[in-house]
């Protein structure tokens, strides 16, 4: 798991269990606002056996993100997906 401070949301990546395998995702969530945390499918929504299979993929895909827009959408480096 990573976590990225951006002006005004945090993110994490982390891997999530989804049956019997994990998805890596992002999670934003706006500083100093009680609301649920956005939750992003990335890696192509690709599954992985082992959690930090998943937990990787999501830290290689978080190191690309650059800013988090107003709205939640995750803003990426250019030519990162």
């Amino acid at each position: 798991m990573a976590r990225k401070h951006f002006a005004k949301f945090d993110a994490i990546s982390s891997a999530v269990p989804v049956d019997d395998v994990f998805e890596a995702v992002i999670a934003v969530k706006r500083r100093g606002v009680d609301e649920n945390a956005r939750v992003h499918k990335v890696a192509n929504g690709q599954r992985y056996d082992l959690a930090s299979e998943a937990d990787a993929a999501a830290e290689a895909a978080l190191s690309k993100v650059v800013e988090v827009r107003d709205d939640g959408e995750l803003l990426w480096e250019p030519h990162a997906l």
